[in-house]
């Protein structure tokens, strides 16, 4: 509850009302990568910004997978601004590279728009908790 208050003021704060800004707090589950494999990454608050790390790797039958992933921060200082959304950085562990992100919460749906210089893409997490 106390993570959920402090987002939630950290959206007035920052000018986002909150109509506009759902919580990013929460387990979310990645998209699936070439092998099936997903991952569980638990966001909190950091200061006025969102972080994110690996809580668990799943393969494409839904069981725990090792991996050196788990414990790895994925989504670094995603900082809200002026039009609802969280800009950052997010590690992408296919390729092992950081990239500049924005980010914004609709519902149960985190939508991403990752970029590695001039080439973006848009991805999609779910809610799991």
């Amino acid at each position: 509850m106390k993570k959920i208050l402090s987002v939630a003021i950290l959206a007035i704060a920052s000018g986002v009302g909150t109509a506009q800004a759902d919580v990013p707090i929460g387990l979310w589950q990645s998209n699936p990568d070439n092998m099936g494999i997903v991952l569980h990454v638990r966001t909190r608050a950091c200061g006025r910004a969102i972080c994110g790390q690996v809580e668990r790797v799943k393969d494409r039958r839904g069981y725990d997978a090792p991996s050196r992933s788990v414990g790895h921060r994925v989504l670094i200082n995603l900082v809200p601004d002026e039009e609802g959304m969280f800009s950052g950085d997010v590690w992408e562990p296919a390729s092992n590279k950081l990239l500049r992100a924005r980010m914004k919460v609709e519902g149960n749906l985190m939508r991403f728009e990752n970029c590695n210089g001039m080439e973006c893409s848009k991805v999609t997490w779910r809610r799991v908790r």
